[in-house]
């Protein structure tokens, strides 16, 4: 449910930024950087042990009587942390690669800042994902693992 959340959450901010700067939502979207953390993303779930965790919270928590075990939500604490830190790494490889393309290109001078700009989307993506989807879902499962450990010492 915090995925869902985070991530009305996170195209709200992107919305109201657009509308303030006076531009247009379009101006955030670029299909070939999405695909870059999407696709890197879906590779990190398929050869990691996190993917299957963070499966399993998702379904489970559109169930009101769930409740979890010690283990299930360190194991979900360490996922969602791990999967957070994979999705800024990406997101720095894929500024760097944009910026090494943008370089490349110097002869037009026109195109540099878009070109850097779109070369930004990909670290804004990852940090918005990051920040808005999976440190949500950390934090409340330490939360939760917390408040457990201090029901078990009383």
């Amino acid at each position: 449910m915090l995925f869902i959340i985070g991530f009305l959450f996170m195209v709200f901010m992107f919305a109201t930024m657009s509308i303030l700067g006076g531009g247009l939502l379009v101006q955030f979207v670029d299909l070939p950087s999405a695909l870059f953390i999407l696709v890197s993303v879906l590779f990190f779930f398929f050869t990691s042990k996190s993917g299957s965790v963070l499966g399993r919270y998702f379904k489970t928590s559109f169930k009101k009587d769930h409740i979890y075990a010690k283990a299930e939500l360190a194991s979900l604490s360490s996922a969602a942390k791990n999967t957070g830190k994979f999705i800024l790494s990406v997101g720095g490889f894929g500024f760097v690669i944009g910026i090494m393309l943008s370089l490349i290109n110097l002869e037009d001078k026109q195109k540099l800042g878009p070109n850097l700009a779109v070369s930004l989307l990909t670290l804004l993506y990852a940090i918005a994902i990051s920040v808005f989807m999976f440190l949500p879902v950390q934090a409340w499962a330490e939360n939760k693992l917390n408040a457990l450990q201090v029901k078990e010492e009383k």
